[in-house]
């Protein structure tokens, strides 16, 4: 399906899901109502007040294709890659890069056309099945002709297929006041999740031992926030569901303190394991605070109702492998995994693109000393797949025995966002988002600490631009996680998990092609040095630091 048709689609699915929801219907009866500021007091309840204490209800689910902040209409432009010298080529420009992530996405799109819940490239469903062998074709039209799927089998892999966070409405609440959706509620934990569950809500800020000290939790459902700083990954505090099961809740709501009101999904970093456990955007959140913030002043009790359904399989899934032969059968790596959450633009469909326009432009480059080994892993995402790892287990004796080191390509190119001083929405926290002119810093890590591979990175920030932390990490998170255990092997990468990580925020508006061309262009340089460098230096042997940018050709 072509883009223009994508976002037709999914602008009618957003539709829908707004007119029919009690929390639309009642916006629209109250119209008068939205015109207050949401941060005004209400007068307290009482015979005759409006529904829901006269707050606003909240609205739709973000909207992915729109996004959170806007893009396309700003005054100032993303900063360019020109600037950048090595090599300049067109299989590496913003645009073409671009073109492949805009077709990686859509496979993500087409899954939530299909109307499954948990929606994206998702490995065990059909949209991550067409992007591997979309990825297959287009190394196999590039010219890298042993370009193929190695199979493997993964067993447990739970998934949720539905799920509810269902406010219920009572004249306590005001009179008229109607069950709301909450339309960016999804569930959480590691599975499989199954259940319902009616009961009051309470209140516990940030679930910290502070929180819970006092609080009758046993049977009642908890409402948590949580700050993403800047993401789901590092969230602030973190774990606590956790911690207010174990202190009798029978279910959680975690509200995230995001822009927008984004649909999230973390799997079990939160703590909850198979516990009857959702979170919801900022918008939904927003709102839920004042109403039991309103309920508590007025003695009134908030009830909701909770449920999930999840299915567990045993899929066959693949990795895409393609090699363009070196001089020796010495190996470098290059991974990129292809599974994704919802859009999955940054994550890691940046990545992936990034992926097969370097395969491209290695296959018309004269030959380097090490073969390339590109690898579209089926990722880590899901529970209990770990597509590298099984890579690793079908070649150990073979490419992995012959590897010097192995390049990550995961998250690379996600615009920089801020808040704005003058803009405040009064529907949700804080300011407005904005898109920044640069890129979203990222973590930059060496397993081994080679002084040579440090001068690379250096290099990477000085003449391509990159947007990085300034010390480099030797704990490299993601997808490299399967060689966590192989210190001989050198491995990098830079990687980010910024505002929308995770979220259906994660599109392709999220995403400027300076951005690609920046990690396309050094991620070619990189490459171009690590597989004609003496395995020496790659190890963490004596280099004497460049302070020259590469020539321009």
């Amino acid at each position: 399906m072509g883009r223009l048709a994508a976002i037709s689609a999914a602008t009618a699915l957003i539709g829908c899901a707004c007119t029919s929801s009690a929390a639309g219907d009642q916006a629209e009866s109250d119209a008068p109502l939205t015109k207050r500021p949401f941060m005004q007091p209400v007068e307290p309840a009482r015979s005759g007040q409006a529904a829901w204490f006269g707050l606003r209800p909240p609205g739709p689910a973000t909207d992915p294709v729109q996004g959170v902040f806007d893009t396309s209409d700003t005054e100032l432009p993303a900063r360019p890659a020109t600037f950048g010298p090595g090599p300049v080529n067109p299989l590496l420009s913003g645009e073409a890069v671009y073109a492949d992530l805009a077709q990686i996405v859509d496979f993500s799109h087409e899954s939530r056309e299909d109307g499954e819940y948990l929606w994206g490239r998702v490995t065990g469903r059909p949209a991550f099945d067409r992007t591997l062998d979309w990825v297959a074709g287009e190394l196999r039209e590039a010219g890298l002709d042993d370009a193929r799927l190695e199979k493997f089998e993964a067993k447990n892999v739970h998934l949720p297929v539905s799920g509810e966070v269902r406010l219920i409405g009572s004249d306590a609440l005001g009179v008229g006041s109607k069950d709301i959706v909450l339309q960016s509620a999804m569930v959480g934990g590691n599975g499989p999740v199954n259940g319902a569950l009616t009961a009051p809500l309470i209140y516990v800020g940030q679930g910290t031992a502070a929180d819970l000290t006092g609080r009758a939790l046993d049977g009642k459902i908890a409402v948590l926030i949580s700050t993403p700083s800047p993401s789901l990954y590092a969230a602030l505090p973190a774990r606590r569901i956790g911690a207010v099961l174990e202190a009798g809740a029978a279910g959680v709501i975690e509200i995230q303190a995001q822009a927008g009101n984004m649909k999230s999904f973390d799997r079990d970093r939160h703590g909850c394991g198979k516990g009857l456990c959702f979170t919801v955007g900022g918008e939904d959140g927003y709102f839920l605070q004042n109403v039991l913030g309103e309920a508590a002043r007025q003695g009134s009790t908030v009830f909701a109702a909770l449920t999930a359904t999840s299915e567990t399989l045993d899929p066959t899934l693949a990795n895409v492998v393609a090699t363009i032969p070196g001089k020796t059968d010495r190996v470098v790596i290059i991974n990129a995994h292809a599974d994704a959450w919802f859009g999955g633009a940054d994550d890691n469909g940046s990545g992936l693109a990034v992926m097969l326009s370097l395969a491209r432009y290695f296959q018309s480059q004269p030959q380097l000393d090490r073969t390339l080994v590109f690898i579209a892993s089926a990722g880590h995402h899901s529970s209990t797949v770990n597509g590298l790892r099984a890579f690793r287990a079908k070649h150990e004796d073979g490419l992995i025995a012959k590897t010097d080191l192995i390049l990550n390509i995961e998250h690379p190119a996600q615009t920089q966002m801020m808040r704005s001083y003058l803009y405040r929405p009064d529907n949700n926290f804080g300011s407005a988002i904005i898109a920044a002119s640069g890129d979203l810093p990222k973590q930059v890590a060496i397993n081994n600490r080679s002084p040579f591979l440090i001068d690379l990175w250096h290099q990477g920030v000085e003449c391509f631009g990159l947007d990085v932390q300034r010390i480099v990490d030797e704990a490299l998170p993601g997808d490299l996680n399967a060689f966590s255990d192989r210190p001989d092997i050198a491995q990098t990468q830079m990687i980010a998990s910024g505002g929308v990580y995770h979220t259906t925020g994660d599109d392709l508006y999220a995403i400027p092609p300076a951005a690609l061309e920046r990690a396309a262009r050094f991620h070619a340089f990189f490459i171009g040095r690590v597989a004609n460098a003496p395995v020496e230096q790659l190890r963490g042997g004596d280099f004497e630091p460049s302070s020259q940018c590469p020539p321009t050709p």
